[in-house]
């Protein structure tokens, strides 16, 4: 599992980098199908369900974000203007 939460920070973070928004909606809606798969799969419970819906989702929307502000950073560099 803590691989796959790894494969996930990266996935955000690469995704965050170099796409915009609309990649991530699509990536998380096919995280979602992919999350719920794997935890009928297992026999999880309603509520383990949900928490691996939720930590999927969090990890790679809380990676994402670094990504835009990595990018953000990169791109101000880029252009030596103050940024405020």
């Amino acid at each position: 599992m803590v691989d796959a939460a790894i494969a996930l920070a990266i996935l955000g973070f690469a995704v965050g980098v170099v796409f915009r928004l609309k990649i991530l909606l699509s990536i998380l809606a096919l995280l979602l199908v992919v999350s719920v798969a794997f935890s009928l799969a297992r026999g999880f419970t309603f509520l383990d369900t949900a928490l691996t819906v939720m930590a999927v989702q969090s990890i790679v929307q809380g990676c994402y974000f670094l990504g835009l502000v990595v990018r953000a950073m990169l791109t101000a560099a880029q252009h030596r203007r103050p940024v405020l």
